[in-house]
């Protein structure tokens, strides 16, 4: 079922004709993961109306193709050439290759040259088949490039158009608009195990609503991920990272050099536990050890506990405090427990790769 995101006032109402690559108003598809379209479409909304088409993809109208290349909180984002069709080999008349040819040189000359794609990658049913070989090589050809079948960047997947009552049968052409996913990101210079995924973090981060007012603590911020995303959104009043391993603060201030925004973070080694802290932080976040890479299942619900005993003694009145973590049974163990200050506002659900994390938004039992 699809679902409308308002972008206000002025946005007009996408139409259900065809988009074209080179029209007033292409489309561009956002693959979302699970947990993420609401909020990966509220960001693609400032750019054109959007739809939701499900729980991991999203449509946007517009003709903004940089600034859909930006978008923080999708997975990749991909140029929509929807061409009237009713088998593949009709992809190959003159007409239909000239026109995908002409989307994809579009999306050539939006990279500047030291970023340019350097492969063709076709990802498709039967990609192996003389057809798509063949389409391969021809989109290929008009953007002077190689085919690369398994490191290609220009990543062009064709699938059957979701048909509509009445509507002719299509195809559509995907062009990645970028030669990494989105998700990707180029100040993530250290591979540091264990990190959050970016885009859940830029969601997490976006849930969490800090200000420029706010001072904000990561209590386990490992390579900086939350912190560092928070920095595209708003850089609050204060910031600190605590992580008890210096690889990890290490890698923290690499990723914060990297990506080059504003604002002062302070990063600490040592244990936020009995770290000489000053107090009256308005946002706490943390994404605690899941047992997987760094921690132990067994002594997570203690360690859950410390932490939220710890930011009652951090927190500002009225702080809000928001826990990510994969422990979910632990983490509702420890709500329950009357000695426990906090109480849930609400609890966040995303699934990214047999993982299904949660993000527990948190205030005092005793505030508002």
């Amino acid at each position: 079922m699809q679902r409308m995101v308002p972008t206000g006032p002025s946005a007009s109402t996408p139409t259900s004709a065809p988009a074209r690559a080179l029209g007033p108003a292409p489309e561009v598809v956002l693959e979302v993961l699970d947990g993420c379209a609401e909020l990966a479409a509220q960001e693609a909304s400032a750019l054109g109306p959007v739809r939701i088409i499900g729980s991991t993809e999203a449509v946007v109208a517009t003709d903004d193709l940089t600034g859909a290349a930006a978008l923080r909180r999708s997975v990749a984002a991909y140029l929509c050439i929807r061409i009237p069709a009713r088998r593949p080999q009709e992809l190959l008349e003159t007409s239909v290759m000239r026109h995908l040819g002409q989307a994809l040189q579009r999306l050539q000359q939006l990279r500047p040259r030291s970023a340019r794609f350097t492969g063709l990658r076709l990802a498709a049913a039967g990609a192996g088949t003389p057809v798509m070989e063949r389409l391969a090589q021809e989109l290929a050809a008009a953007v002077d490039l190689p085919v690369d079948a398994e490191d290609g960047d220009l990543l062009v997947r064709v699938r059957p158009a979701a048909r509509t009552d009445g509507a002719p049968r299509a195809w559509e052409v995907l062009a990645r608009l970028t030669t990494r996913p989105l998700s990707t990101r180029a100040w993530r210079t250290v591979d540091y195990p264990g990190a959050v995924n970016a885009t859940i973090a830029a969601c997490v981060m976006t849930l969490m609503d800090v200000s420029g007012e706010d001072e904000l603590l990561d209590m386990t911020c490992g390579s900086g991920t939350l912190l560092i995303e928070q920095s595209f959104l708003a850089a609050p009043r204060r910031a600190v990272g605590v992580d008890l391993a210096p690889a990890a603060i290490e890698a923290a201030r690499a990723h914060q050099r990297a990506a080059r925004r504003k604002g002062r973070i302070d990063w600490i080694v040592g244990d936020v536990l009995t770290a000489d802290l000053p107090g009256g932080f308005t946002r706490i976040v943390a994404n605690p050890p899941w047992g997987e890479i760094h921690g132990e299942h067994v002594t997570n619900q203690d360690l859950l506990a410390s932490l939220l005993a710890r930011a009652d003694e951090l927190g500002a009145p009225g702080c809000r405090v928001g826990i990510l973590t994969h422990e979910i049974r632990r983490m509702h163990a420890v709500l329950a427990d009357p000695a426990c200050a906090w109480t849930a506002v609400d609890e966040h659900r995303f699934f990214q790769k047999g993982h299904h994390p949660r993000l527990f938004r948190l205030r005092r039992r005793d505030e508002p």
